[in-house]
């Protein structure tokens, strides 16, 4: 019987004094790790509590840079350490030997998946299915996911719809089909979503550090997104899009992003704008041990929907707002004692 599907979140935790960006973090700010910590802890508690209240078969992971989380963590974020642990999330440590220079700020940990990738896959196991996934995803049909893991060398991919010379962190689509000399721009690929057997991940990272170590002066790619996007421009790699089930999916008024056209109908949501709204209410149900609506809510697309604010309505907003508002009064109380 081959084993269950691994589901590995992988989290880069900042040293305080660390100079960073992460600009839908929601943390109060890039000066305080202990906050950006407990705010992605948050995301990758319910995304946990997602996958375990589903009932599939999968084998939940958690990947760090610290032996010791829970050392570089407040009381609220060890209290969301301590639910992750209680939703049966095996924890694993790997240093960020892939980090880009230090003169990067924006996304710094981003590239933190290639040494998740090799802290979970085994060169002894290489069909081992794997699903890595930023923290901040909701899990609403784990089971068709993963029966769409890729069988041959392929990975799956989401990839994002920006123009041509949109910029992110410094790349375009044009700039990197340059760099690449491809006749059009590429597809750009999403870094919220890398599935495989653990066979063709090993070769996806060894085949980013050789680029990486090639690329020419002044052209590199400090994200993994640009540097997979990248690879996927010179056919390096086979990216499969399954935007048919994931997607990245931005809330709220002010977004001006072009979502997926039908949102509640993918197996799993990427939620970039809900850190320390929908995912921070959700924790503090897990941290609670109150559970009970939150299932209720997981179970159903449309109670999911309306929790995590897919459904922009007006009410929805205006009580966004007054939490919102209430939970900064809270912090500045507290901050004065």
């Amino acid at each position: 019987m081959s084993a269950p599907p691994l589901v590995v979140q992988y989290l880069y935790l900042h040293a305080p004094g660390d100079t960073y960006t992460y600009p839908s973090a929601r943390a109060g700010g890039g000066s305080d790790a202990r906050r950006l910590a407990a705010r992605y802890l948050e995301c990758a508690a319910v995304q946990a509590a997602s996958l375990r209240f589903a009932g599939v078969a999968c084998e939940p992971v958690l990947v760090t840079n610290l032996a010791d989380p829970a050392a570089a963590l407040d009381d609220h974020g060890r209290r969301v350490l301590d639910a992750i642990d209680r939703l049966g999330v095996r924890r694993l440590t790997a240093p960020y030997d892939h980090a880009p220079g230090p003169e990067v700020e924006m996304f710094y940990s981003s590239r933190y998946v290639f040494d998740a990738i090799g802290a979970v896959t085994s060169a002894d196991d290489p069909q081992r299915a794997v699903w890595l996934v930023d923290v901040d995803c909701v899990w609403r049909d784990p089971a068709r996911a993963f029966a769409a893991t890729p069988e041959d060398d392929a990975i799956a991919c989401v990839t994002i719809g920006y123009p041509p010379d949109w910029d992110v962190s410094g790349h375009t689509r044009a700039s990197i089909g340059a760099l690449a000399n491809s006749a059009e721009p590429p597809p750009w690929i999403g870094g919220e979503l890398l599935a495989g057997r653990a066979g063709a991940l090993r070769e996806l990272v060894a085949t980013c550090e050789a680029l990486d170590a090639a690329a020419p002066s002044g052209a590199r790619l400090p994200t993994e997104e640009a540097l997979l996007t990248y690879a996927g421009a010179l056919g390096q790699i086979r990216f499969t899009d399954r935007s048919d089930l994931a997607g990245r999916i931005w809330t709220g008024p002010r977004h001006g992003a072009a979502n997926p056209p039908d949102p509640k109908a993918l197996a799993l949501w990427h939620l970039p704008s809900e850190k320390g709204l929908s995912f921070r209410r959700a924790a503090r149900a897990l941290t609670r041990d109150r559970t009970t609506r939150l299932r209720a809510d997981l179970a159903d697309a449309g109670r999911a929907a309306h929790r995590f604010n897919l459904d922009n309505s007006t009410a929805t907003r205006v009580r966004n707002d007054t939490w919102l508002a209430a939970q900064k009064l809270r912090s500045a109380i507290i901050e004065r004692r």
